[in-house]
């Protein structure tokens, strides 16, 4: 009767020391999630399809004229497929590589549409592979042209000239520059003069002042007035004076002699 009192003693105290513990050390943290492994490189090229992209060690932005080539990016696919490549170009002409991963594109009269367009097709692969990347857009800076160009006219032709000049450049952020040239006989600060009246002019058509210049070119024969529209980025116009400054004589300056009293 005491062996079984004792052992039932035992029980109750290891059942009393297991519940203690229990609430004194904190559960084990659960295992950690298995983790999927990670795609090899030989899983990708698995892949029937390959990854395209149009690539252009070429700036964002260039200069009509400048030399120009697009990459073809290709990644992954049918190894066994020698992919045929198609390349077509807007905006340009495609000088030397079609049907290769690189051409090299002439950009000449780029300008007219400010900027070129490069478009790829791979072809050999599965039926099932969508590999027309997107195209390529490549902005193009015209370069300056010459809008006008008038010698001496009457007050309300110059304002007309003006306001058309103003209207071919309210779009965007082109630029007016009016060079002014003196002819042979011209008055001093004649050019001067007139420029800063056109610049004035253009400023009461609406256009903001950061977007018109004008400054004097030299001399001509004839006073004359170039209108340029100079796209923001184009390399500015320069001035074509066809007289040399120091084979100018101004004329006398015509002072009013004051009338004797009788």
């Amino acid at each position: 009767m005491n062996l079984c009192r004792n052992l039932l003693i035992t029980v109750n105290v290891l059942a009393l020391t297991m519940s203690v513990r229990a609430q004194v050390d904190p559960p084990p943290p659960p295992p950690p999630p298995q983790q999927a492994a990670p795609v090899s490189f030989n899983e990708k090229e698995a892949s029937p399809c390959p990854q395209v992209a149009i690539q252009t060690p070429t700036p964002r932005a260039i200069r009509e004229g400048q030399p120009v080539s697009f990459n073809a990016r290709i990644l992954g696919g049918d190894k066994n497929v020698t992919p045929s490549i198609l390349w077509n170009v807007s905006g340009g002409s495609i000088r030397d590589g079609q049907g290769t991963p690189r051409v090299d594109v002439d950009s000449a009269g780029s300008g007219a549409y400010r900027e070129i367009v490069a478009e790829l097709w791979l072809g050999g692969y599965a039926a099932e592979c969508s590999i027309q990347p997107p195209p390529y857009r490549l902005s193009v800076i015209p370069p300056a042209s010459k809008l006008d160009e008038f010698g001496q006219v009457t007050l309300d032709e110059e304002n007309e000239k003006l306001t058309a000049a103003v209207k071919a450049a309210q779009y965007g952020n082109d630029k007016i520059i009016v060079i002014g040239y003196a002819g042979r006989n011209s008055e001093r600060m004649f050019a001067s003069t007139a420029l800063r009246r056109m610049r004035d002019q253009m400023f009461r058509s609406g256009l903001p002042a950061a977007r018109v210049a004008a400054y004097e070119g030299g001399f001509r024969e004839q006073p004359a007035f170039e209108v340029w529209i100079v796209p923001e980025g184009a390399e500015p116009p320069k001035p074509t004076p066809t007289i040399d400054r120091k084979d100018i004589i101004f004329p006398p300056v015509k002072r009013a002699t004051p009338s004797r009293k009788p």
